[in-house]
């Protein structure tokens, strides 16, 4: 993870009445939930006395660590999708080695360690889903499978966030057509307000949705052409020209909303073509996610095999194709990150956030995207995390100032 991470060659000051890290004595472990620590790796906490702890909540979970420390980011990212408990972050730059302390309770002894290490903690202690630690994965025959399964599992995790912000707008759309139907007192006539949040929405969709089809279109189109055979991504190369017109038809749509009077015979007509085109690019959305993860997908290992030939690709760099591919969506993995996580289910984000911190080598880059996700997420009913990706942004939309 980065700078966080202490440096081979740095050794660990020697705790007061410890054994020296290099001697002989056998030291025993600290069992936390099934999970053993060494006894070096409890830390005092860096900024809170344990009165002051002990005064407060005692279930309240706390991290201690860097505000530039993408591993303590992460698990604050990964302890608010788990939503299990009050969760308290407390920058310091005490930590030992530079890596984050957590602490369960006021009951629980402190403990830090990697990433992995401290994820797998949470997963023993909140045993409910998302499993935040990165799952063990099965060894990959060839690089080139390592690397094709990464790119793979990052292009679903795209269609899937892409797909259910379409279905968000589709169902906000449907609402105000339902809206404008009703008649007589005590009719709910469409806000100024719910056009401008379903513009923003669908503009952010649309932003991620044509970042998405131009990094497949430089990037992954090309090689598997050349790997397969003329004219094999043809199709889907048709069907992004084909979704640019219906996409800006939308926008445009949403744009003629916001000049017509509210709750007019014209508005209530827009808002049910807006209805019409919506769900005709929903059902062309779904069906070519589904040819490119079904046709195109399977044919990765063999491009990226092609590459390791023409000797384009290190042997050592089984994650610098899924990183080029990060780098190349600037805006989807910079200012609309928190935008594109809340379309994936809390698993899934647990997966995309995995592949994210792994495949994003700017630690600064890296921190400055999970803290914007993380603080978006804060005031967030648990619930809504939980249960339904797009109820969560339309309530980050109505927060939004």
């Amino acid at each position: 993870m980065g700078n966080c991470s202490p440096s081979p060659r740095r050794r660990r000051p020697t705790e007061p009445g410890s054994p020296p890290l290099g001697s002989n004595v056998s030291a025993p472990t600290v069992t936390v939930n099934s999970v053993s620590v060494s006894p070096y790796a409890l830390a005092r906490s860096p900024s809170v006395s344990a009165t002051a702890v002990d005064a407060e909540d005692a279930g309240v979970v706390r991290v201690y660590g860097s505000d530039g420390c993408p591993v303590a980011w992460r698990l604050r990212v990964s302890l608010l999708y788990k939503a299990a408990a009050p969760l308290h972050f407390t920058p310091s730059e005490a930590a030992p080695l530079g890596r984050p302390v957590l602490r369960f309770s006021a009951a629980d002894p402190e403990v830090c360690g990697t990433a992995d290490e401290l994820l797998r903690l949470v997963d023993a202690r909140f045993e409910g889903k998302p499993r935040v630690a990165p799952p063990e994965r099965p060894r990959a025959a060839s690089p080139s499978a390592a690397a094709a399964a990464e790119v793979a599992e990052l292009v679903r995790l795209q269609h899937r966030s892409a797909e259910r912000h379409l279905e968000g707008v589709a169902a906000k759309v449907a609402e105000m057509v339902k809206k404008g139907k009703k008649s007589g007192k005590g009719r709910s006539v469409v806000e100024a307000a719910e056009v401008r949040r379903l513009g923003k929405w669908y503009g952010d969709a649309m932003e991620v949705m044509l970042e998405h089809a131009r990094m497949e279109e430089t990037l992954i189109f090309p090689d598997i052409q050349r790997a397969s055979f003329p004219g094999v991504c043809d199709k889907v190369n048709e069907q992004h020209g084909r979704h640019l017109p219906m996409m800006n038809g939308i926008k445009e749509d949403i744009k003629t909303l916001l000049t017509l009077e509210l709750g007019s015979p014209l508005f209530h007509e827009v808002v049910v073509n807006l209805s019409v085109r919506l769900k005709a690019l929903q059902d062309h959305t779904k069906e070519h996610f589904k040819e490119e993860e079904s046709d195109l997908l399977p044919r990765l290992e063999q491009v990226r095999r092609m590459q390791r030939e023409e000797g384009k690709v290190s042997d050592k760099s089984s994650s610098a194709w899924a990183s080029e591919a990060v780098a190349t969506m600037e805006m989807t993995h910079s200012k609309l990150f928190p935008f594109f996580m809340t379309g994936l289910l809390p698993q899934e984000a647990m997966q995309y956030l995995d592949l994210v911190c792994r495949c994003t080598k700017n630690t600064r880059h890296l921190v400055s995207m999970l803290k914007s996700l993380a603080e978006r997420l804060e005031d967030t009913n648990p619930s809504i995390i939980h249960n339904n990706p797009t109820k969560l942004y339309e309530h980050l939309l109505v927060k939004s100032p």
